[in-house]
């Protein structure tokens, strides 16, 4: 892809596209940039399933075939670079876009030709709760030494969404990676809900219990588990600030997302060893629990 500047009064910088990460069967490509035109000649070659995520894009026209189309801010599209196309963006524009080798996904040309016939995606279930949280949280350092585990993960959101939309089966296995991710994401927004157990989590995801007792079979804790731990995480990080004296049982319990003190007790036991009140005369104890306890629950 060949990025210009647009002909201004006063010139404005252009950041060129580039491969934020590539691995095996996968990349994710991030344009962000000042005011600028794209364009790419056909490539009748490709082989991928090509996702864009168009995150900012305030006056954004695409131009796919020879025919422009106005693009919303936050519209999720699937682009055929098989045929010759351009981009004219305003400053602002910001998107992200997600390759992956369509003979991993099963993916026929007919199929593909049905995908990149459909509009925009941004409001469905799938996009929200797994695509664009997956796009959004592969930016950070060290990210290039997981190549092979972000491709598993990428591959397998792709493998959802495009299951879903060709109403097409997604093996469990496939899907495993994905959703575990999801699942672990959306109990860290969400553990102070003292309703949040298995059910909700269950009906959240449109998932039976016994598909989510398999998708964390071979997790340190079952789902169940990792809700009483992220729960008990926080209560100790709360038990261990200095103005801890100030804060009541029922406080921290309710903070946490523990429906009364006597499961906090109960957790904080199971996860230290110790009573609570036991917690200031060992904090060091207390400390190495809590640093076991962000290793294990780190997705």
């Amino acid at each position: 892809m060949r990025l210009e500047k647009i002909a201004r009064t006063t010139p404005l910088s252009v950041n060129p596209s580039a491969i934020n990460l590539a691995g095996p069967g996968f990349s994710l490509i991030e344009m962000h940039n000042a005011a600028a035109r794209g364009l790419w000649t056909p490539n009748p070659d490709a082989t991928d399933v090509r996702l864009a995520y168009f995150r900012k894009a305030p006056g954004l026209t695409l131009t796919l075939d020879g025919v422009p189309e106005p693009i919303s801010p936050g519209s999720v599209r699937f682009i055929d670079t098989s045929l010759g196309g351009s981009f004219d963006a305003p400053e602002g524009f910001h998107a992200l876009q997600l390759n992956i080798d369509r003979t991993s996904l099963n993916v026929s040309q007919a199929a593909l030709r049905s995908l990149l016939r459909l509009p925009d995606l941004a409001n469905h279930p799938i996009v929200g709760t797994f695509v664009i949280p997956a796009l959004l949280s592969w930016k950070r350092p060290g990210i290039d030494g997981e190549a092979s585990g972000t491709a598993e993960i990428l591959r397998s959101v792709m493998a959802t969404l495009v299951g879903s939309l060709l109403e097409t089966a997604v093996n469990d296995e496939t899907q495993k990676p994905a959703l575990s991710r999801a699942v672990k994401k959306y109990l860290d927004a969400s553990y102070d809900n003292p309703n949040l157990d298995v059910a909700m989590v269950a009906e959240k995801f449109n998932l039976s219990r016994r598909s989510l007792f398999y998708f964390f079979q071979n997790e340190e804790f079952h789902l169940g588990q990792r809700i009483r731990a992220i729960r008990t995480r926080k209560a100790l990080e709360l038990l261990l600030q200095p103005n801890a004296q100030r804060i009541t049982y029922s406080e921290i319990a309710t903070m946490s997302g523990f429906t009364n003190v006597q499961s906090l007790r109960r957790a904080v036991k199971e996860f230290t060893g110790m009573n609570v009140r036991e917690i200031h005369r060992s904090e060091t104890v207390v400390q190495d629990a809590l640093r076991q306890l962000r290793e294990s629950l780190n997705p």
